[in-house]
């Protein structure tokens, strides 16, 4: 439960960061050396990923939904969740998001993400 509970938190910093305007320097210290994003547009590399945080407006609000943990191995897992997102005077954002994380000495560093739509 522990590990659930730790790695929930840390994708709820991740989208806490998001919400502050300080993605792209919460990112820049959480990704892996090999890090990628998958979305719905397109695959972004670390430096990519850093970029575009910087340069998006923050988000107003999210909702994780049902996150669960999955174990791969003592120092990987995934955290897996539906968000219900909004930035200000935007429609809501609704993904099913997975966020796999690598153990790095006491941290967990960030080396997967995957935003999917959600089943229409």
């Amino acid at each position: 439960m522990a590990l659930a509970d730790d790695l929930i938190a840390v994708e709820r910093e991740g989208w806490d960061a998001l919400v502050a305007g300080r993605g792209g320097e919460y990112y820049e210290r959480k990704l892996a050396p090999q890090a990628v994003m998958a979305f719905p547009f397109g695959v972004l590399t670390r430096p990519q990923t850093i970029e575009a945080m910087n340069a998006a407006p923050p988000w107003a609000s999210y909702e994780m939904i049902e996150p669960s943990v999955v174990r791969l191995t003592e120092e990987s897992a995934i955290v897996v969740y539906r968000v219900v997102a909004q930035r200000p005077e935007q429609e809501p954002f609704s993904a099913v998001v997975s966020s796999t994380f690598v153990r790095d000495g006491d941290d967990w560093k960030l080396a997967f993400h995957q935003q999917s739509p959600p089943a229409a």
